[in-house]
């Protein structure tokens, strides 16, 4: 499907979202909010910092959570980290991100918001899973790096009664044995996860030396792997149950048990699943009034499936569901209406989820004509980025800086413009701020030189989600202005996944996304070909995997020089035009008033989707006292 958008139509849109706006129901009570006027479309809502309550947290209530597919896995083989949400509240990894280290509630240190994923390698590390602590190399010799777990006792499987495999494992102590039958089978299961997406892993060696303690050996260039992906994506499981049923245990929700805070007591495919509160869970709030609790205080969390996105947001405007699914969000514009004509138990919060219209867009650097540096920084002059960022989003967006988003997590690796000013750093390369100058007669002259006077055809293969063609729709207009022709091939999310991990990119591709605490730059590593899109070009692809080798060595050793080695990748990266970057858009999330412990989060890790909901409380009073 091919789209055009004209800049009359877009500014009209938004002329009548305002409208709309103006025109809110009169049983409105709050009165209007002033929306600031933005006067360089590289300004950038700032999160607000949850304010410390004095409440201290009440057990009860069903969190309501609305998603957009359904569930059709209960482990981590024949699906990804994400492809089922309740499992991340039903089974637990070794390790995972540290609420506490984000606002938990107005009593975190927020050195992260959670809100994308809290990148930090530092912050994704907490001993308080199955792993209580760990022990890892504090220098690189050898060949190979040793990674120690030391693994938490008492700590027992769910008891369900009405649960088949729940009996026959009968609620016992998680083991040892368990954690090693999941991590081996991870990398010997060609469905897994793991043995999909990081073939650096599959030589790695785990055992277990001693008692309650999990090794792992695996290359140095492949040390970070092993550490998120063994550490924070296995969601152990009892071994029994697969020795019983075999693959059975993962696609049938009745074979679903874990360590984790809730129990799934039932599954309709394709319209709910319901979790109830594990009583015998054993971990502590560890923040706030409420430290020393035992978790979690919700009676349960029930996931109502909604595919289409407006009735989602209406059932959560009228407190049908109190949130949205991680991958879920407002965009702006319907962040400001709810701000103006929902009642006053919503609060909303501005985040920007530096997504873009989609992700950055990357080139076959190997092939013609995208092997020619000046092709690339003519496509990238020809798009006129202050301009879409101001139509889009009201010039609220800033430009996405790839390899790495942007500085939060990384504040001494990013490259990049200031997201609320927008003003580059004082090293920038003259020629990258020139590719960001929009330039259609500079882009001209570029292919001219580049033997294209004429411009060329290609094609981008994007997401077919309606919201990414509408965006690169955009681009598509802009190339045609300097005789490039591009057509669109939009891909449903598992073909997309496919072909980019399948090396098959010729011309342009959406660049796939690396969750990983310092991975954005597997997008340009040779020994990582599923996240590589822009071909084997060995110039380019020695640079990034030598910065990558550093970084790896660097990471726990040296994080200055890991940082100084990273910066200097994106700063290259950019300067050599490997992508096309993207507008970071504002996106809102929202929840009720009675919703506690909650400021925005969309999960804690770069790897574990909602699990923090074993902190969040319902205050029932305020629930009631509002109608609800």
């Amino acid at each position: 499907m091919k789209r055009e958008i004209i800049w009359v139509v877009v500014s009209g849109l938004m002329v009548l979202s305002l409208v709309a706006t103006a025109c809110a129901p009169a049983v409105v009570e709050q009165p209007k909010v002033e929306q600031p006027k933005v006067e360089t479309p590289k300004v950038v809502e700032e999160p607000k910092v949850t304010e410390p309550t004095v409440e201290k947290p009440r057990y009860g209530g069903v969190l309501r959570v609305v998603q957009t597919d359904d569930t059709t896995s209960w482990d981590d083989i024949v699906g990804s980290t994400h492809s089922g949400r309740p499992k991340m509240l039903t089974n637990e990894p070794l390790t995972s991100g540290d609420w506490a280290k984000g606002p938990a509630g107005g009593y975190g240190s927020n050195e992260t918001d959670w809100v994308e994923r809290g990148l930090a390698f530092e912050n994704n590390l907490r001993g308080g899973y199955l792993a209580e602590s760990w022990e890892f190399p504090k220098s690189m010799e050898g060949d190979k790096a040793t990674l120690i777990f030391h693994i938490r006792k008492g700590v027992n499987f769910a008891l369900n009664p009405e649960s088949e495999a729940s009996r026959l494992v009968g609620g016992r102590e998680m083991t040892v044995d368990d954690i090693l039958y999941n991590l081996n089978l991870q990398i010997t299961d060609t469905r897994s996860f793991v043995y999909r997406t990081n073939p650096e892993l599959l030589d790695a060696k785990i055992t277990s030396p001693a008692p309650w303690t999990i090794q792992i050996e695996v290359k140095w260039e492949a040390f970070e792997s092993a550490v998120t992906r063994f550490g924070g994506h296995v969601h152990t499981f009892p071994k029994e149950v697969y020795e019983k049923w075999g693959p059975l245990a993962f696609t049938d929700w009745k074979k679903s048990v874990g360590t984790g805070p809730f129990i799934l007591k039932n599954n309709v495919p394709g319209s709910s699943a319901t979790l109830v509160r594990n009583p015998s869970y054993w971990m502590k709030n560890p923040v706030g009034p409420g430290k020393g609790d035992q978790l979690p205080y919700l009676d349960g969390v029930k996931y109502f499936i909604i595919p289409d996105k407006s009735t989602r947001v209406a059932a959560l405007r009228t407190g049908q569901v109190d949130v949205l699914a991680e991958k879920d969000y407002l965009a702006w514009e319907e962040g400001l209406i709810l701000q103006q004509t929902a009642l006053d138990w919503m609060t909303v919060q501005a985040y920007n989820q530096r997504t873009g219209g989609g992700r950055p867009v990357q080139m076959n650097l190997t092939k013609a004509p995208y092997n020619d540096i000046r092709v690339r920084r003519a496509l990238f002059m020809a798009i006129d980025f202050e301009t879409i960022n101001e139509h889009l989003y009201d010039g609220r967006g800033f430009i996405y800086s790839q390899p790495i988003p942007d500085p939060m997590d990384f504040p001494a690796a990013y490259f990049g413009p200031d997201p609320k000013t927008g003003a580059w750093p004082s090293d920038t390369p003259q020629s990258v701020k020139e590719i960001f100058t929009y330039s259609p007669e500079k882009a001209k002259q570029l292919l001219a030189e580049a033997g294209y006077p004429q411009g060329f055809k290609s094609t981008l293969t994007i997401s077919n989600d309606d919201e990414t063609i509408d965006y690169f729709s955009i681009y598509v207009d802009y190339w045609r202005k300097i005789d490039v022709e591009v057509e669109l091939k939009p891909m449903e999310s598992a073909a997309l996944t496919t072909f980019q991990r399948s090396g098959a990119n010729d011309a342009m591709a959406q660049m796939t996304s690396a969750s990983r605490a310092r991975s954005y730059e597997l997008q340009f590593w040779t020994g990582h070909a599923g996240y590589n899109t822009m071909g084997a070009d060995p110039e380019q692809l020695a640079v990034a995997n030598e910065a990558f080798g550093k970084v790896q060595s660097a990471l726990f050793f040296d994080k200055p020089e890991a940082d100084r080695v990273w910066r200097e990748l994106n700063k290259y990266a950019m300067d050599h035009v490997w992508g096309i970057n993207v507008i970071a858009k504002p996106q809102w999330f929202t929840w009720p008033a009675w919703l506690k412990n909650y400021s925005g989060e969309r999960m804690v890790s770069f790897g574990v989707a909602k699990d923090f909901y074993r902190w969040l409380w319902i205050d029932q009073e305020l629930k009631r006292s509002l109608g609800y």
